[in-house]
């Protein structure tokens, strides 16, 4: 790495060098995201990086990764051959140095040009980097203006005819001067959005082709990060608690009563959860999971069993609202098992087994089983964006299969009279209701609630309104 280079440039040297293992997974990208709906999840960094180098290597590959699709559809009409047969360091060059000039809008093009056109010639070859000087320079001028956020750039947004116009996840816009999008319609909506068009076609048939494009400009959010405030953290106020105060609240009211938006930064939010263990990072659509079904519950269960439990968000939620039960809980993944260890300090009701442990301790006996699944992710693709990229009929078959088998075995673990809440993020009635009709034919089961929860807020809109999309199910055993 050249010490000497212009301030930014190391940044983009790791970028690229990012974006290029990308290139070669696509579609299969690998990103923990730049605003991780898990607050207790530090970005990656690089330890050769300073701190604005390291958020400036960050926010192009999150840009890369975020619009991916869009990217290419803007880089191939300057192209004299098909993207595929592009070497990948050059993929990789022209996609860091696209999303530099179209989505960071305070890196000036020039500086995105020359740290690609230099990367590409060490990476490869010098020839492959004029080439990769040419296009980008290309691009630079294809942008014509910027449209700001209003009623008519949201309708431009939303007309598959445009061929020009290139959405920003603050509802503003790019005008391009050359027709960058493809004249099929539903093309247009995933090339526009960065979704893979398979998505984009099977959510048409689901929901329609309005639906579908809300849901897809959705997926262009900046999620934000959204708390529960405790009783000592005042959403509204400028005092979070007795020894705390800031300049301006760090927490806004979310439309949800009892939510806010985390507006400070990434290291205060860290901070103020070690200092307030009892507030969670949680979107509403997923507090909802616990908190609108447990009190459907006839009585306090004893013996919770939460079977896919991550980083144990719902776990906690479980614990604060049964503060007498045993809750035995487990995750197959050793970083997030981890997790839920660290857990049982505040929480002493909190056991977390192994998954082997939990079903011979809990065989028969649970009064409440939480099944979280894995799922498409496709209610919460603004937070997961490299799943929009893996959509297809064989992927969601896999996963359905999964989540069979991780349910049906499990419902041996409850009790007479027990119950069961199973839950997605995703929107597929083919992960959820289908699944829960399923489970409750081929075990007896009774279906007491469903909810389907579709994503909300559009780019451009408040981050008081923001949600993710879910599904929730509760079922009893008789």
């Amino acid at each position: 790495m050249n010490r000497d280079a212009p301030v930014g440039y190391a940044a983009r040297e790791v970028a690229l060098e990012r974006v290029l293992t990308q290139a070669l997974r696509f579609p299969d990208l690998a990103y923990a995201g730049a605003s991780s709906s898990d607050a207790r999840i530090e970005p990656r960094d690089d330890a050769r990086l300073d701190p604005r180098d390291a958020a400036l290597a960050r926010a192009i590959e999150h840009a890369v990764v975020r619009r991916y699709l869009t990217l290419i559809a803007c880089i191939r009409p300057h192209l004299s051959k098909n993207w595929p047969l592009l070497e990948k360091p050059v993929q990789a060059a022209l996609l860091g140095g696209a999303a530099q000039i179209l989505f960071l809008d305070r890196v000036p093009a020039a500086a995105a040009v020359d740290a690609s056109v230099e990367w590409t010639k060490r990476r490869l070859r010098p020839g492959a980097g004029g080439l990769v000087n040419a296009v980008l320079r290309k691009v630079a001028a294809s942008v014509a203006e910027r449209l700001p956020a209003c009623d008519e750039t949201r309708a431009l947004l939303a007309d598959q005819t445009r061929r020009d116009i290139v959405p920003l996840a603050d509802g503003a816009a790019l005008r391009l001067s050359i027709n960058a999008f493809s004249e099929d319609a539903a093309a247009n909506l995933a090339e526009r959005t960065s979704h893979a068009r398979e998505l984009i076609l099977h959510w048409i048939g689901a929901f329609g082709f309005r639906e579908t494009t809300r849901l897809a400009l959705h997926d262009l959010c900046d999620p934000p990060i959204i708390v529960t405030p405790s009783s000592g953290l005042a959403a509204t106020g400028a005092v979070v608690a007795s020894d705390e105060s800031y300049a301006e609240p760090p927490i806004e009211a979310h439309e949800e009563p009892g939510f806010g938006v985390w507006k400070a930064s990434h290291a205060e939010m860290m901070a103020m959860l070690a200092k307030h263990p009892e507030m969670r990072v949680q979107d509403p659509t997923s507090a909802m999971t616990v908190a609108s079904l447990a009190p459907l519950l006839p009585r306090a269960p004893q013996l919770i069993v939460d079977l896919c439990a991550g980083r144990g968000t719902k776990t906690k939620q479980l614990a604060e609202l049964f503060p007498d039960a045993t809750i035995f809980a487990t995750d197959p993944d050793d970083a997030r098992f981890a997790a839920l260890a660290e857990l049982r300090h505040r929480h002493p009701g909190i056991k977390p087994l192994s998954p082997q442990s939990v079903f011979r301790e809990a065989a028969g006996k649970a009064d409440l089983l939480l099944l979280d699944v894995p799922c498409s992710n496709s209610g919460v693709l603004a937070r997961r964006p490299e799943a929009r990229y893996r959509f297809s009929k064989a992927r969601t078959a896999a996963v359905i299969e999964l989540q069979q088998k991780i349910a049906d075995p499990a419902i041996g673990l409850v009790a007479p009279g027990g119950a069961v809440i199973y839950a997605t993020c995703s929107i597929e009635r083919a992960e959820n209701e289908s699944q829960v009709k399923r489970l409750a034919s081929r075990f007896g089961l009774s279906l007491a609630v469903e909810r389907s929860i579709m994503p909300a807020g559009l780019p451009g809109d408040s981050p008081r309104v923001y949600r993710d999309g879910g599904y929730h199910a509760l079922l009893w055993r008789t």
